[in-house]
C-alpha cells in the first residue's frame, strides 16, 4: 500500500487505496519500482504499463480485506482478538513476551489495528504459525462487523472500556456493544468484571449466545478468577488470586502472585495476561514465572533528550508513513 516501503517488487500486490492519499497516484512510482500487479478502484489508462496487470473494483479497502479474510480462512490455529479503549497493544505485545519462547506466533505490527492494519496484519499469518494474536480499534459505529470477518477470533480479551473515541459513539454502552462484535465467534471471552457496564454486556451477550463462555476477573465481584490487593512498594505489587467457588473453568487455592508494576493501568493489562495464560493451560507457578520477566515497552509517544539541549519527540511507534 505504499511506495516508499517496497521490499519484493517482483511479487508483490499494490492496492491503491483512496484514503489521506490517493494510491492510484503513485502507481507510476511504484511501476518504476518493479510491481506490476495492482488492486484499482478507478480507470487508469493501462496502455501505459504495457507488462503490468491491473484488477477493477469498487472499493480498494474493501478488497484488501475480502484478501485477508480469505487468508484468515485457510488456517485452522487457536487466533486472539484484542479490543477495547486502551492497554491493546501492550497486552498483544505482553502476550507475545509471555509465550513466544513455546510457541510460533504471529502478531500485529505495532498498533496495526485498523480497517487497513487488521487485514495487513492477518495477511502475515503463515503455516508455520501455532498461534495468532490481533488487535482491533474502531472509531465508531458499523466498524468491528469488518474486523471480525477478518480476524475471527476463537479467544477474545476486552481490555476495558474508556472515553478513547467517544465522540463516534451516541453512548458509551453502544461503544462497548460495537466492540463486543468482534467476539460474537468467539469460544472464549476474557474481561474484568469490575466495570458495571461489562458485567452486564459481556454477561447479555453470553446468555444471547450460549457457546461462548465468560472468563473473567474481579476485585470487586465474584468471577472466575477472583483478586485482592495484599501489598504495594515502589517497584512491584502483590495480589492474591483464587478461583471462584461457584463456577470457574480454573481450580486454583488462594495464591500470592508479585507483579512487577505498580500502576493501575500496568496491572490491568497483566491480570488480563495471567488470565489468559490460565485458560491456555499454564499452572499458576508457571504464569508467576513468566510474569516477573515483563517490562514496560516503548509506546506512541517517547521523549528523549538530543546534543544541543534537544529535546526530541519520537512518535515512530505508530506513525503512519
Amino acid at each position: 500500500i505504499d511506495t516508499q516501503q517496497i521490499t519484493n517488487a517482483a511479487n508483490s500486490l499494490f492496492f491503491c487505496l483512496i484514503a489521506r492519499n490517493d494510491g492510484h497516484q503513485h502507481i507510476e512510482s511504484a511501476y518504476k519500482k518493479g510491481i506490476r500487479n495492482y488492486i484499482i478502484s478507478k480507470n487508469i489508462d493501462v496502455e501505459k504499463y504495457a507488462d503490468a496487470n491491473f484488477i477493477l473494483t469498487e472499493n480498494t479497502t474493501s478488497a484488501l480485506q475480502q484478501l485477508a479474510k480469505y487468508h484468515r480462512e485457510q488456517f485452522s490455529i487457536p487466533v486472539i482478538g484484542i479490543t477495547g479503549s486502551n492497554g491493546k497493544t501492550i497486552v498483544k505485545e505482553w502476550l507475545y513476551q509471555l509465550l513466544s519462547s513455546e510457541k510460533n506466533i504471529v502478531k500485529s505490527p505495532k498498533s496495526y489495528n485498523s480497517q487497513v492494519g487488521v487485514p495487513l496484519s492477518v495477511l502475515n499469518m503463515e503455516k508455520e504459525n501455532e498461534l495468532a494474536i490481533f488487535e482491533a480499534g474502531i472509531s465508531t459505529i458499523g466498524e468491528m462487523e469488518n474486523l471480525q470477518k477478518i480476524i475471527q477470533p476463537t479467544i477474545g480479551i476486552l481490555t476495558n472500556i474508556g472515553s478513547a473515541h467517544d465522540a463516534g459513539f451516541s453512548s458509551r454502552e453502544e461503544k462497548l456493544e460495537e466492540k463486543l462484535k468482534l467476539f460474537k465467534e468467539c469460544k472464549t471471552i476474557i474481561s474484568c468484571y469490575d466495570a458495571p457496564v461489562v458485567y452486564a454486556a459481556v454477561g447479555e451477550m453470553v446468555k444471547e449466545n450460549p457457546a461462548i463462555k465468560s472468563v473473567s476477573w474481579s476485585v470487586n465481584i465474584d468471577s472466575s478468577l477472583i483478586i485482592e490487593f495484599s501489598e504495594k512498594n515502589t517497584s512491584y505489587s502483590i495480589y492474591t488470586i483464587e478461583s471462584s467457588p461457584y463456577g470457574s473453568p480454573f481450580n486454583i487455592p488462594i495464591t500470592k502472585i508479585k507483579i512487577p508494576f505498580t500502576d493501575d493501568a500496568s496491572i490491568e493489562n497483566c491480570l488480563h495476561c495471567i488470565t489468559t495464560l490460565l485458560l491456555l493451560g499454564y499452572s499458576i507457578d508457571t504464569v508467576q514465572t513468566k510474569i516477573l520477566s515483563l517490562r514496560n515497552l516503548p509506546m506512541r509517544l517517547e521523549l528523549k533528550y538530543g546534543i544541543n539541549n534537544c529535546t526530541i519527540i519520537d512518535d515512530s511507534y505508530s506513525a503512519d508513513f
